[in-house]
């Protein structure tokens, strides 16, 4: 059996991975029916956030408490996987992967460990992931339904990661486009490797001061070659084209 390094890759979907263009819009509608009242999300903040503390919120200002809040929560969630699946389906233009997605994300589940950590809950996480053949690297993850504070999420993805690959790690870098994931790392004490494909500046990044930030994701092996006495075969070339799968 070869030898495998311990690092394990947590990543980030939207902005790092993937782009969706209406994702806001169906859980906008999904909230409007539910209230049985326009609700706009162009004032939310939603970038790096967890879909559990945007809804739990809007659903709080509206009156919802207790388990009456969480029933209605979950029904939330469950339209909207319905939604983002016929969006999907129908338009699938709408979602397209970002360049080196597919390469990096196979590339390090080959020779490392491979973990989601999302602010997606778990349905359409995998309906982000699955059309680019991408949902098969990651068997385990943590997700925005679980809990509000992405930071918490972190704990829940090792652990998961530890137990599904059967060890522990050495070295842990979360992987994302944004300035929450740089904090949620931080808070963490793990390492974050930014890319700016998101909707963030590299000037805008660069104020949260993340360990590593790049232009695209394959930068990625020359990171992780300071990190292990064996690293493995960038799997890139000069001429590689920078597509979009």
């Amino acid at each position: 059996m070869s030898f495998r390094n311990r690092i394990l890759f947590l990543y980030d979907i939207d902005g790092t991975l993937v782009k969706l263009d209406g994702g806001r819009l169906v859980y906008q509608k999904v909230l409007s029916e539910t209230l049985r009242k326009d609700i706009s999300l162009e004032h939310i903040d939603w970038l790096g956030t967890t879909d559990v503390e945007v809804i739990h919120k809007i659903l709080c200002d509206n009156g919802f408490a207790g388990k009456q809040l969480v029933t209605k929560m979950f029904e939330v969630f469950e339209k909207a996987s319905e939604l983002f699946r016929e969006m999907i389906e129908k338009n699938p233009e709408k979602l397209r992967a970002l360049p080196y997605a597919k390469e990096t994300t196979e590339w390090t589940y080959k020779n490392y460990y491979n973990c989601l950590l999302t602010g997606n809950i778990r349905k359409i996480a995998y309906m982000k992931l699955s059309p680019f053949g991408m949902d098969k690297y990651f068997p385990v993850g943590a997700f925005g339904d679980e809990k509000k504070s992405r930071t918490k999420l972190v704990p829940i993805a090792i652990k998961r990661s530890m137990k599904h690959y059967n060890t522990s790690f050495d070295e842990f870098f979360i992987i994302g486009d944004s300035h929450r994931d740089t904090i949620t790392a931080r808070e963490n004490g793990i390492r974050s490797i930014i890319v700016t494909t998101g909707k963030m500046s590299k000037e805008e990044l660069e104020k949260f001061a993340p360990d590593f930030l790049i232009d695209s994701l394959s930068e990625l092996p020359k990171i992780v070659a300071q990190f292990t006495d064996s690293p493995s075969p960038i799997p890139y070339t000069p001429d590689s084209p920078h597509k979009q799968h």
